[in-house]
């Protein structure tokens, strides 16, 4: 019901040379729906610029428009939607096998704790007998290394922050906490391998 009012309103407003401003509307498109001049058309209704204010009643210069034909009357212009953007990550190199230990040593194996706890370790820090460090006579300071236990297969990773051991026929010396974890704490003195990890 309210489509056909409109529309009756619409064109009775026409043929009575009228026309009543709709959102949207500019003059450049209301002079190309009546096939009329922007210039005519202002000078006719005292315009002066856009936007036209909705629901202003302006004449309509004398032209030959007519309105049964609806196709002049242009369409509403489509609003283009921005594209959406995906981001897609590029894909991940693959991964680096992991470089095989390098078997290093094998000999006996010793652990100290106590009597060290709290001094300093030949690389400056603090020896904790609760960290799993080792000391080694010749490998740099900082490299991780796999101690095996020979008689029981366990293992454990240490890092290397001291120096020793100085006994003839060890080949490392581990902290107390990797003693306990290789089950050689009650032992003293085990045989093991020594794996380089980097």
């Amino acid at each position: 019901m309210k489509r056909w009012f409109a529309l009756l309103l619409f064109f009775g407003l026409a043929w009575g040379q009228g026309y009543v401003v709709q959102p949207g509307d500019t003059l450049e498109r209301i002079a190309r729906l009546f096939q009329v001049s922007v210039p005519n058309l202002m000078l006719l209704n005292g315009l002066i610029e856009d936007p036209l204010p909705v629901g202003l009643e302006i004449a309509i210069p004398s032209s030959e428009w007519d309105p049964i034909n609806l196709e002049v009357l242009p369409l509403p212009e489509a609003i283009e939607e921005p594209p959406t953007w995906i981001f897609i990550p590029p894909p991940q190199a693959p991964a680096e096998p992991p470089k095989p230990a390098q078997v290093y040593q094998q000999g006996l194996a010793s652990w100290y704790g106590p009597r060290f706890h709290g001094r300093r370790t030949a690389n400056g820090e603090r020896f904790n007998k609760f960290h799993l460090t080792a000391a080694h006579r010749t490998l740099p300071f900082n490299t991780r290394v796999r101690v095996t236990n020979l008689k029981n297969g366990k293992s454990v990773v240490v890092r290397i922050n001291d120096r020793g051991p100085y006994v003839r026929g060890r080949i490392i010396d581990l902290s107390y906490a990797a003693a306990r974890l290789l089950g050689m704490r009650a032992h003293g003195v085990v045989l093991v391998k020594v794996e380089i990890l980097d």
